[in-house]
């Protein structure tokens, strides 16, 4: 006979599904994932579009950061705003220190709207929104990176090349003028990317306070409740980086604000951290400074912690890739990733990425084009362009099946 699988889900406990077609019981005719429905991610249906979901969070954050990007900023020579009306701010290329904290006084109310929005009771508390949030340079090392939420300081930080583009346009642009959707191309990315890691935030909050008021959810791995102050604490040292005070404040908070006990929102945290935490791991696996968290600190208690949580990992996992495939955990935690796939894969960027892309579809909207969410259980369209890549890669001449095998 069967054993039925059970989990510890928060105070809950959850038999494990089989794998199911879609939320609406079809079969799918877009790429399967599993749903991440709270936060800004969260979705209700929408009354004037039938069968199809509202994304409330997305919409107003759209529409705000819009109203901010379009409406108070001119940028360069050009001012897409309403005829008559006056910035709030005129910007010149490059963007100095000054400019970029004027542009974040006017952007930081708006992503904080979002990420305290209490839609689905998965707002953060006004506290943990980031108070280290601006624009950089990318590191070397990852010249195309669009932005990054570090929890190590707790800060957001976007890449300021996003926004050249902008300043190469050569005129004030007319409100109404038919390729404004285009003009406004690069304001739409940096504003998909601002809701990205935003999202990141939201979801290292909310894996924070799982595992430490939980970590009965995972019983194979009782030191789980020590990783956030391992990373966030102050005990990693940051060469070359100021610490901010905020990520160790992080800790104490996310062990004491109350989880919403929706149970379907704390699986999709469980797996979150589960991935999270595995990968974290292995960084540490192969830091070539040798570091070691205080709670494992040799080689020999590492490579233990890793292999436990690489196996539980593997379970919570086994269903939660497109159209309910396993997760590969070896190449969804190697970094550098070996593709983009792997990289997309990762339930945390495929959850990142489709906040996003509702972002970017009700910007959209705000313009007057279609306006296209997601059924909640789609992949993300990176996701999606990622697999078909790789598949049509093994399809060509010569080509080898360099999958990872579990």
């Amino acid at each position: 006979m069967t054993r039925t699988r059970k989990h510890k889900v928060g105070p809950h406990e959850m038999l494990v599904n089989k794998v199911q077609p879609t939320s609406a019981g079809l079969m799918p005719q877009y790429p399967l994932c599993t749903p991440d429905r709270w936060g800004l991610r969260h979705s209700d249906a929408d009354p004037e579009r039938r069968g199809q979901l509202m994304y409330p969070v997305a919409r107003d954050y759209a529409r705000a950061i819009q109203n901010v990007l379009v409406k108070q900023v001119q940028w360069g020579k050009a001012y897409f705003g309403p005829s008559g009306t006056v910035p709030a701010l005129t910007l010149r290329w490059p963007l100095n220190r000054d400019s970029i904290r004027e542009l974040f006084l006017l952007i930081r109310p708006v992503i904080a709207a979002a990420l305290t929005d209490p839609a689905a009771g998965f707002g953060i508390p006004a506290d943990a929104v980031p108070v280290n949030m601006g624009l950089a340079v990318p590191l070397a090392h990852a010249p195309g990176q669009q932005g990054v939420f570090t929890p190590n300081d707790w800060s957001l930080i976007l890449n300021v090349e996003q926004l050249a583009p902008m300043f190469r346009i050569d005129a004030v642009v007319a409100a109404d003028s038919g390729n404004q959707a285009t003009q406004l191309g690069a304001l739409k990315m940096f504003a998909d990317t601002l809701y990205h890691e935003a999202r990141h935030c939201q979801q290292w909050f909310w894996m924070y306070a799982l595992v430490q008021q939980y970590p009965d959810n995972f019983e194979t791995l009782p030191n789980i409740a020590k990783w956030p102050a391992a990373v966030s604490g102050g005990e990693q040292p940051e060469l070359g980086r100021r610490k901010f005070e905020q990520a160790p404040a992080m800790i104490a908070l996310t062990a004491r604000q109350a989880i919403p006990s929706e149970p379907t929102a704390l699986a999709s945290l469980k797996r979150m951290a589960i991935g999270m935490y595995v990968y974290t791991l292995n960084i540490w696996r192969h830091d070539k400074n040798g570091y070691r968290p205080a709670y494992l600190p040799d080689v020999a208690t590492l490579e233990h912690e890793f292999q436990r949580a690489r196996a539980l990992a593997k379970e919570l996992l086994q269903n939660v890739g497109m159209g309910g495939t396993p997760i590969d955990i070896d190449e969804m935690v190697a970094e550098p990733s070996r593709c983009y796939y792997d990289y997309t894969a990762r339930p945390w960027e495929n959850d990142a990425f489709v906040c996003g892309d509702m972002a970017s579809a009700y910007w959209d909207a705000e313009l007057g084009l279609a306006l296209r969410t997601y059924p909640a259980d789609q992949c993300s369209h990176a996701y999606e362009l990622a697999d078909r890549a790789r598949r049509l890669e093994f399809r060509l001449p010569g080509a080898t099946d360099t999958e990872g095998g579990q």
